[in-house]
């Protein structure tokens, strides 16, 4: 894990492993629900459906069986509630050493009997299910820890025909994002897909995804530099429209660092004459802070072009080209705000659009345009990503 993974992450990250474990083992038309109704995983085929739950326990010291109670009673709950369902349900349980664990009607009974004051909703629920019944139906297996099960999931890949020297930098952190990215969608028809169409998009996947998951990975290093390697050949472009929005909602030392980074950015693309695009920043901020950050560019010497000769936004004022005297240009950015570009009409479409931190970018027409998702948290590694520093 990377040293800024925390215990948290580290568990989502261990279920879309586990989910990745499961998509592979899967029939080729089997469908894998992703957070599903019943569990964290489902797995949909003519037999009926496999419903699993995953639970790492990394900093647990001993396990008892009263750590399980809770998923334990939620799977009784359901099964209480479509007795006559074709559903198997199975627990994916993690501790440290892989204790030996069996789960019998003993244990099922005191998960009933239990006083915590946490459970006692879900107990009642629960009174009366056929805990008999409920066993035929139920398995528990002790997983591996975290970097095997990651490492089977990169042999098992390979498996699969995806080249072995690009699994560990480019198809494993992409499967592990594309998981993610199913796993929030509100729809649960939308977090539903087939081994076969998410092997197919997988492949045709040719960027490295960089995100709060792709970087707590171990490989996260490696991503990086692979990534930084992929947007160079465009970046190194001197003539080429860059559009950068920017999210600052999970950016570490936002306003700290935005307008350095805003610098060092037009210092690196955009200082010389040969540099004929004049790139474009959308912050997503509230007015008051816009202002502020524009008034600090000046200060800085970095001006920018507001599209607001006086007081009102002026389209055509916005996107006119700067005067040039000499070396000297008249702006060197244009700078909006993200509600107000997503309203421009103008029609003149971005060679590259970067989006940078987390935001809904939906809605914007990106056909024939260079996208760029940098989903980092920490504006050190966005500039390392895009050339603009060598450490990070």
């Amino acid at each position: 894990m990377s040293r800024s993974a925390d215990y948290t992450i580290q568990g989502f990250l261990y279920q879309f492993n586990q989910t990745l474990s499961e998509l592979l083992l899967a029939g080729e038309n089997d469908i894998i629900t992703i957070e599903g109704i019943v569990e964290d995983i489902e797995v949909e085929n003519f037999d009926g459906t496999k419903a699993i739950q995953c639970k790492y326990h990394e900093t647990r010291d001993n396990y008892t069986p009263s750590i399980l109670y809770k998923p334990l009673l939620q799977m009784m709950k359901h099964f209480k509630s479509n007795p006559d369902a074709k559903i198997s349900y199975h627990l994916f349980a993690h501790f440290p050493e892989n204790p030996q664990i069996t789960i019998t009607a003993l244990e099922l009974n005191n998960a009933l009997k239990s006083k915590s004051k946490d459970l006692k909703n879900l107990i009642a629920d629960v009174a009366g299910v056929d805990v008999d019944g409920f066993l035929k139906a139920f398995t528990i297996s002790v997983t591996p820890k975290y970097d095997d099960l990651m490492t089977k999931n990169i042999v098992s890949l390979e498996a699969f025909g995806f080249n072995k020297g690009e699994v560990e930098i480019l198809f494993y952190p992409n499967a592990i994002q594309m998981i993610a990215d199913l796993s929030i969608k509100h729809d649960v028809k939308l977090r539903k897909i087939t081994k076969k169409d998410f092997l197919e998009t997988l492949r045709r996947i040719r960027t490295t995804a960089v995100s709060q998951w792709t970087l707590a990975l171990k490989t996260r290093q490696k991503i990086l530099e692979i990534r930084r390697q992929q947007l160079k050949v465009n970046l190194n472009a001197n003539a080429r429209l860059r559009h950068l929005v920017i999210f600052p909602t999970f950016l570490e030392q936002f306003d700290e660092q935005i307008v350095i980074f805003i610098k060092s950015f037009i210092d690196k693309y955009n200082f010389k004459l040969a540099h004929t695009h004049t790139p474009l920043f959308a912050l997503d901020i509230p007015q008051n802070k816009f202002d502020e950050i524009a008034e600090r560019l000046v200060e800085k010497d970095v001006v920018p072009n507001l599209g607001r000769p006086v007081k009102t936004f002026a389209e055509t004022h916005f996107f006119r080209e700067p005067m040039v005297q000499k070396d000297k240009k008249e702006f060197v950015l244009r700078l909006i705000r993200w509600e107000d570009y997503k309203k421009l009409t103008h029609k003149v479409k971005a060679d590259d659009f970067f989006v940078i931190g987390h935001g809904d970018t939906t809605g914007i027409d990106t056909k024939d345009i260079n996208l760029e998702v940098l989903g980092a948290e920490k504006f050190d590694e966005i500039r390392y990503l895009m050339g603009i520093s060598n450490v990070y």
